[in-house]
């Protein structure tokens, strides 16, 4: 569909073109300042938003018509149309008959995304193991490449979907196909939570604060729990998490409950309290989102 739509773009592109040449020719003479306003008037006509990415056919055809085509321009035009219609339908033709469905570039992103989000929690671990609280400079040495990396997978996912429509190959790897997007969902919603963590602890547990938000009675507790979420998430997507890997990760998640109760009972500043509460609530959150591998899903998926 995504070739269909690309091909049916850049005729139209095309003929728009050639007509903006044949009108401004029939009516101007040949000169620079004609060149230059059927250039102005194709690039406006090109940047209409249902031409997408094909809007720029549209001064070139323009120019080349003007340009190349003067002599006999109805001609030319209808040569140069047409031979781009006979093209247009030749790869539309050989598109369905090989049909393209990007998965591979897919299952790319999502663990270049999957190994951004570890680095992340193990850079922010790494830095609350210290004896004191990071410094303003170690938290910026503690930002991995997620941003970037997820671009990256909404495109990939974006692409496969384009693909997927109107494509025979779809019902043969429908499967794997729901289990990529089902991966993305859930890596796009971690990433979005692990982004708030570390602006959390980026702005509350930092050298220099009145008052931070762990302090030393929590910072080890936190450091073991974030490393037991980077071993979660490295483990395998939702179908394929490790039990033994979730379990660790859930009592480590435990353990901070259990010492923050304990830091309660000896009278904390409340702000230290809100700060760990909220770290507890998004790595809940995160451990939800990666559910274990069930019998009738690895059914599904063996089928």
């Amino acid at each position: 569909m995504g070739s269909v739509r690309k091909s049916v773009q850049s005729i139209i592109s095309i003929w728009l073109g050639s007509a903006i040449a044949l009108a401004i020719a029939a009516v101007l003479t040949p000169s620079p300042a004609t060149v230059a306003l059927v250039i102005v008037v194709g690039t406006i006509a090109g940047s209409s938003g249902w031409l997408d990415d094909q809007g720029h056919w549209v001064p070139t055809a323009a120019l080349f018509v003007l340009i190349i085509g003067t002599e006999d321009p109805v001609a030319f035009v209808s040569a140069f149309g047409g031979l781009t219609l006979i093209g247009a339908a030749i790869g539309v033709v050989m598109t369905m008959l090989f049909p393209q469905l990007p998965l591979a570039p897919t299952e790319r992103a999502i663990d270049d995304v999957r190994a951004e989000v570890v680095v992340q929690l193990r850079l922010v671990a790494h830095a609350l193991q210290g004896d004191g609280p990071p410094t303003q400079t170690q938290w910026s040495d503690c930002r991995a490449e997620l941003e970037p990396a997820v671009q990256r997978m909404r495109v990939a996912r974006q692409l496969v979907l384009d693909a997927a429509r109107a494509n025979r190959r779809h019902k043969h790897h429908r499967h794997r196909l729901e289990r990529q997007l089902e991966q993305a969902a859930s890596l796009e919603r971690v990433c979005m939570l692990v982004e708030d963590l570390t602006q959390l602890l980026e702005e509350e547990e930092r050298a220099g604060n009145d008052q931070v938000g762990l302090g030393p009675e929590l910072r080890p507790h936190t450091a073991r729990a974030l490393l037991a979420l980077a071993d979660l998430v490295q483990s395998g997507d939702g179908r394929t998490t490790d039990l033994r890997v979730k379990a660790d990760a859930q009592y480590a998640l435990l353990a901070l409950v259990d010492r923050i109760h304990d830091v309660r009972v000896g009278d904390s500043p409340d702000h230290e309290l809100f700060t760990a509460g909220s770290i507890v609530t998004t790595i809940r959150r995160c451990l939800e989102t990666p559910r274990p591998v069930s019998t009738a899903d690895e059914a599904t998926w063996t089928a």
